[in-house]
């Protein structure tokens, strides 16, 4: 019904090439007119691009960046207290929080089969056995997070929100559920962004602008999803960039060909960024350091 609904709110679409962006609940960048936007609310449009990613040839990127255009950074819900401002890229949150004591309850909504929810449990499990995080099920909590299937893509908020709403998950099934794909959006739920958008990854990759779909071949669109953060929402914690962490984007995430990477590697690495397996150890550092667990 989500899908359904959505289409009677949605009066202005604009086609550019194959991709469809709904401008209606998006975020202006900087308030002008002709800046990207990003949603606020979930996209019927990214659940199809899922269907066609789950059918016949993958594109060669994660099922989380299928959201390109319309998601923040591909796979972040905004909340209407965030601003995001490209000539100094940069998320101001008013309300940013995190779990008190790493305990994260939650409540698994939709229709996931036991297939599915036993995916989901092994990625929890990864944050059991190498962090003090805790996802437990919801008992009487009053804030906790939501893990949902509808047909809208991989998407979360960043952190922990006193209203609930803004404590979600989507997960839409079948590409999403993954180990890999589950253990990077509940890093986006503990508070954290994606590893390339870190200060100092200009030592570490180059982007290739004319590698991405002609659409989106802009400063604005650039800045709105490759753009740097300050520190203070990516801190480095003394931890070295990390290829492999379970929070990077494929070397192809927005690219017009499957032979043209967007993101290269500056310093050895061999195959593509990220994973699909789930955390990574630098990944098991961060959140051990921002969320103060003891050492073993």
């Amino acid at each position: 019904m989500i899908c359904l609904n959505s289409l009677l709110v949605v009066l202005s679409v604009v086609i550019v090439g194959s991709w469809a962006r709904y401008y209606d609940f998006r975020v202006p960048v900087n308030g002008t007119r002709g800046a990207p936007h990003f949603a606020t609310q979930p996209s019927c449009e990214v659940g199809k691009r899922h269907r066609s990613y789950t059918r016949g040839l993958k594109p060669r990127c994660h099922p989380f960046e299928m959201g390109i255009g319309i998601y923040y950074q591909m796979d972040i819900m905004l909340k209407p207290d965030v601003v995001v401002v490209p000539e100094a890229p940069e998320i101001i949150e008013y309300n940013k929080y995190r779990w008190p004591g790493g305990r994260v309850p939650y409540v698994i909504k939709g229709n996931f089969s036991a297939a599915h929810k036993t995916i989901i449990a092994l990625a929890m499990a990864q944050y059991t056995k190498n962090t003090c995080v805790r996802f437990v099920p919801r008992t009487n909590e009053v804030t906790f997070v939501t893990i949902d299937n509808t047909p809208t893509g991989c998407w979360s908020y960043v952190g922990r929100s006193l209203n609930n709403k803004f404590n979600l998950v989507n997960l839409q099934v079948p590409g999403c559920v993954s180990t890999g794909t589950v253990a990077h959006e509940l890093m986006h739920i503990l508070g954290f962004y994606h590893e390339f958008t870190r200060m100092d990854r200009d030592n570490f990759i180059t982007i290739d602008m004319g590698a991405l779909h002609p659409a989106y071949q802009t400063a604005s669109f650039f800045n709105g999803n490759y753009g740097k953060l300050k520190s203070n929402l990516t801190p480095l914690y003394g931890i070295p960039y990390s290829y492999g962490s379970v929070m990077h984007y494929s070397k192809w995430a927005g690219s017009s060909s499957r032979s043209r990477p967007v993101m290269n590697n500056i310093k050895p690495w061999t195959g593509d960024f990220g994973n699909k397996i789930g955390l990574a150890a630098t990944d098991v550092q961060a959140i051990n350091i921002m969320y103060a667990c003891p050492k073993n």
